[in-house]
């Protein structure tokens, strides 16, 4: 792989997610060190990790669906087969949500999306513009398929304070419309956009460009990744998930030699919410499957601390993986750098 590449993205994780994580996590999936993660060594240390970690860990991110309505119709994404009611999210109940949310817990991050485009929402920048007014020191990240990014909604959201943006394109010219359903010309269009203001502005916000790895784009991933490394700070070339059985036919890539299931850290760290204000089990539940309870009539630790999800998670720490969503799922070895990263 390019060096100047590698020192671009190893800059784009740093801010991130700091020097040291970025550093720990650049080694396990990028070297030779990949090759004994979840090994034999590896385990005996890594479970040092989770007894430790998860006595400890509190909430530091909150995923919340501000619409599930989508404008693309990925093949690689279960919303073209998810039966659960399309909606958009009020901003009072958006509001109670988040307030919800940080008056109990030191949140560092606010992740907007689900399964779902955001920028349908054509209340999202007043969303923004809420976290940004009263939570100034959370920030926020966007996953966006840039489609509707207008100039006009491009402008708006640069005056926003928003920390990072992920432009989800999967694909180039001569596939991007059989994988996303959408106009290749006018996606490229608004990105462009985008990161031209971004650069007269000397905005801070961070962009990703991302493409998963598909049957259909991936004699093309070196193409789009020359193409895009020189205006966004990151691009990522990635395996799908089947989002726990939603999608079927995906390109599997193990990312590492050992096969070996651990518990997942995202219960502990993350909260997702869908549109509904239902806590789910995760961002992988498309119908919202598994839910503890709901943020609009129930207090976060009241739902965090129930007997169900504390059973959730001691099955988990028992790497009993029987329960919906969990026993379908395909996180079951990249989860695992995060207990020691």
């Amino acid at each position: 792989m390019d060096v100047k590449y590698i020192l671009k993205e190893a800059r784009y994780y740093k801010k991130i997610t700091g020097l040291s994580r970025a550093i720990k996590k650049f080694l396990f999936t990028q070297t030779f060190f990949s090759n004994f993660v979840n090994g034999k060594i590896y385990q005996r240390f890594y479970q040092n990790a989770i007894n430790k970690k998860s006595k400890k860990i509190k909430p530091r991110i909150l995923q919340i669906e501000n619409t599930n309505l989508c404008n693309a119709k990925c093949i690689m994404c279960p919303h073209v087969v998810m039966k659960r009611e399309k909606k958009l999210m009020s901003f009072e109940d958006f509001k109670k949500i988040v307030d919800n949310v940080l008056n109990s817990y030191d949140i560092k991050r606010i992740t907007m999306n689900g399964f779902g485009e955001p920028f349908v929402d054509k209340g999202v920048i007043d969303k923004i513009k809420y976290i940004n007014e009263k939570y100034p020191h959370v920030k926020i990240d966007i996953y966006t398929n840039a489609s509707i990014l207008t100039p006009d909604l491009s402008e708006k959201l640069l005056k926003a304070k928003v920390d990072r943006i992920t432009f989800s394109i999967n694909g180039t010219k001569k596939n991007y419309k059989k994988i996303m359903g959408l106009e290749y010309d006018n996606t490229k269009k608004n990105v462009l956009y985008f990161h031209k203001r971004r650069r007269e502005m000397n905005h801070p916000v961070l962009t990703n460009l991302s493409v998963m790895i598909l049957d259909e784009n991936k004699d093309d991933v070196q193409e789009f990744v020359k193409f895009w490394e020189p205006i966004a700070d990151s691009v990522r070339a990635y395996v799908p998930s089947d989002w726990a059985g939603g999608v079927k036919n995906i390109i599997q890539i193990p990312p590492f030699k050992h096969n070996k299931r651990w518990p997942c850290f995202v219960l502990w760290s993350n909260i997702t919410v869908d549109v509904n204000g239902n806590m789910v089990m995760c961002c992988r539940d498309y119908e919202s499957k598994v839910s503890f309870g709901n943020l609009l009539k129930q207090d976060i630790k009241e739902i965090r601390n129930s007997e169900d999800f504390k059973k959730l998670l001691r099955k988990q720490l028992k790497f009993d993986f029987k329960t919906p969503v969990c026993d379908s799922c395909d996180n079951i070895l990249e989860s695992s750098i995060d207990w020691v990263c």
